[in-house]
């Protein structure tokens, strides 16, 4: 039984899936109203912001690397669409606009990493502070908020607050990028290279992979998406802070480490990020519903990570100790200790006279 509890844990999402629906049966004990349709859906689409960057933080992970810049490039991405539906051009500009400064920031870390050998963590530091910085000065223009109701801000608007089917668009869209990239990391050859040059950079550059490319290519995927949850997260507030995208990162980075990505690099789960982009939101909306004093917030919210990230680290010590520990507590196999009965036998015959 404990063999096969330690086979179940081990498998990827099962364990912080595990603490997903505690928390979620602890706040609906606490406050019945936590379990409603409405609130729900509105936790999930919260988090697929969340989502999304930590889907894009977990290739980058995995590939050996790491990027500080996508909370940045989110909020810059998600002004630069809203400057341009401030004045007045088609929403699909706009749309185009957000994704292709997530791209520009994408490429350029990149470039700068990848081909130019440069440190991925002062170079997306850098890109951090040139993305936030922008869009300071974005703002200083003019507010960047949608001032009238129009055809063109509807149809804007609706992609983050329109439904398909009775299902929320930023619901949709994070399901299929997770779902897609999820095949492209586990079933496709550019994932295992992605895992291999994680693993060990320099044997899989012996093994012919172009570690250039692949470092080169999940940074810009790390981009994109961020450009894709700014553009939704301006969508969706109708307006951009200027602060915006201010920490994001870190949740992203803590999302795809609890859903069982290594730092190290070489191993990434993209449904177990997810999972764990779900498991914040559902902490951040069960202690607000709560009733929990803001002061308190963000204290009670680091020690549920803390503690999601230990509960982790403990289901793959027990799985490990559970398919291992019986492999070495075996005795040897009968042949091994006949063998060794009869190698006594001939040393006695040896020793006597």
């Amino acid at each position: 039984m404990r063999r096969y509890l330690g086979q179940a844990f081990a498998a990827d999402g099962v364990a912080i899936g595990l603490a997903l629906v505690i928390a979620v049966l602890a706040f609906s004990i606490l406050e019945p109203a936590f379990w409603s349709i409405d609130n729900v859906l509105n936790v999930i689409v919260q988090s697929a912001f969340i989502m999304l960057l930590a889907v894009g933080m977990t290739f980058v992970l995995t590939a050996g690397g790491i990027d500080l810049s996508v909370g940045a490039v989110m909020g810059f991405s998600a002004g630069v669409s809203m400057y341009v539906m401030g004045e007045g051009y088609w929403f699909g500009i706009a749309i185009l606009a957000g994704l292709g400064t997530g791209l520009f920031f994408g490429l350029l870390n990149g470039f700068l990493v990848a081909r130019l050998g440069l440190n991925d963590f002062i170079v997306t530091l850098g890109s951090l502070g040139v993305a936030g910085g922008a869009l300071r000065l974005l703002d200083s223009i003019r507010p960047l908020r949608l001032e009238r109701v129009v055809e063109e801000t509807e149809a804007f608007t609706f992609l983050a607050h329109g439904k398909v089917i009775g299902i929320p668009v930023p619901i949709i869209i994070a399901v299929g990028v997770v779902i897609g990239l999820e095949i492209l990391l586990r079933r496709s050859p550019f994932g295992r290279r992605v895992q291999a040059v994680g693993m060990q950079r320099d044997a899989a550059e012996l093994a012919g992979v172009n570690v250039a490319r692949i470092r080169h290519t999940v940074f810009i995927m790390a981009g994109l998406l961020a450009a894709v949850a700014g553009v939704l997260m301006a969508a969706r507030l109708s307006s951009v802070p200027a602060r915006l995208g201010l920490g994001f990162e870190l949740q992203a980075i803590a999302a795809a480490v609890l859903g069982g990505t290594s730092l190290f690099g070489g191993r990434g789960t993209v449904v177990g990020t997810a999972l764990a982009a779900l498991l914040l939101a559902t902490l951040n909306a069960g202690l607000q519903i709560s009733g929990v004093d803001a002061t308190w917030y963000r204290v009670i919210l680091g020690v549920g990570i803390v503690a999601a990230v230990a509960f982790h680290q403990w289901t793959v010590r027990f799985s490990a100790a559970q398919a291992f520990g019986p492999a070495l507590a075996r005795p040897p196999p009968r042949s091994d200790r006949r063998s060794g009965d009869e190698g006594q036998k001939d040393a006695r015959g040896e020793a006597g006279p």
